[in-house]
């Protein structure tokens, strides 16, 4: 009995069933190309906000200084001198390197080290009109266009003891974070650039030792009666020179601390014997509450209590 064999078909001297398989994995691997590519153009088109927390320390009504780096440290060595009319703040970023445009909302702090579930807590925030790219709005909800970014100014200070007095003598950690509308999940600024705040903390400048008392009043006082926002026909609306020149005069009725209801009451006398202020009046009733507790945290790197505080920081 005879028998015939099969003849595999042959193509430029390659089984056909072997180019076809090639030609099959080939097909399979454009395909998946195909989806990836349209993975990563949908992440390339959509929002993804990047976030960024920097120290700032700001001096109302003249500079502020922004240390880009985003590490929790200030300092002003080799600059010109900041004076004794400065805050320091936290300065967060927010840029939308997509190509769609995004809400972002709630600017704020997102928390470590409580002892308490993660949270985030949003301070008081500051508008700034006339810095450049410094400026900085107050507004808890805004629309990036691509490609567009927008900065905060928070007093994180505000909350900071508040935080140290949560994580049981321990240390806090502190990153910038922002919602978006549409996710669930907070964007927060790099992990490896946290704030990494100890116990007894009392400042982010690594160029000074101690603290006037004039300055740590100044600030409340500032903070107590700034705008919380300017109008369209105004720059920004901060309390003018006039506040240093009333609060100097209070202090120099004084040869140490006082009490803060004899202080508040020297407040009102100077400000009625400077006839030039430009000033309303006012508002002393929150230094009845925030003085004493400032001072008290300062504790330990306060400077004299003087007669004529000098312009140093």
């Amino acid at each position: 009995m005879m028998t015939s064999a099969s003849v595999t078909p042959v193509l430029l001297g390659i089984p056909v069933a072997t180019l076809a398989l090639i030609v099959s994995l080939l097909s399979f691997s454009a395909a998946l190309g195909a989806l990836g590519w349209q993975i990563a153009k949908h992440r390339l088109d959509g929002g993804r906000p990047k976030v960024y927390l920097n120290a700032a320390l700001w001096m109302p009504n003249s500079s502020i200084l922004v240390n880009r780096s985003g590490k929790w440290e200030l300092s002003t060595e080799g600059l010109h001198s900041p004076g004794c009319e400065n805050i320091e703040l936290a300065q967060l970023v927010v840029e939308n390197p997509g190509r769609t445009a995004i809400t972002v909302f709630t600017p704020g702090l997102a928390v470590e080290g409580t002892g308490k579930p993660d949270y985030s807590i949003s301070p008081r925030g500051f508008e700034l009109r006339t810095y450049g790219a410094d400026r900085s709005t107050t507004e808890t909800s805004v629309r990036l266009d691509p490609y567009d970014r927008v900065t905060f100014l928070m007093d994180y200070w505000s909350v900071v003891p508040q935080l140290l007095s949560e994580a049981n003598g321990g240390g806090i950690q502190l990153r910038g974070c922002i919602s978006v509308a549409g996710s669930n999940k907070l964007c927060k600024s790099r992990k490896r650039l946290a704030w990494n705040i100890p116990a007894g903390a009392w400042t982010a400048r690594t160029d000074i030792e101690e603290i006037q008392p004039y300055t740590v009043i100044w600030r409340e006082l500032f903070k107590a009666n700034v705008k919380k926002h300017s109008s369209d026909d105004e720059e920004d609306g901060f309390p003018g020179f006039s506040l240093g020149v009333i609060l100097r005069k209070a202090m120099q009725k004084f040869h140490e601390r006082p009490n803060v209801s004899d202080f508040i009451d020297a407040l009102r006398q100077a400000q009625r014997e400077d006839e030039l202020s430009e000033l309303g009046p006012i508002m002393c009733a929150p230094l009845l509450a925030s003085m004493d507790e400032s001072l008290d945290r300062h504790e330990g790197h306060l400077s004299a209590w003087p007669t004529m505080p000098t312009r140093s920081a």
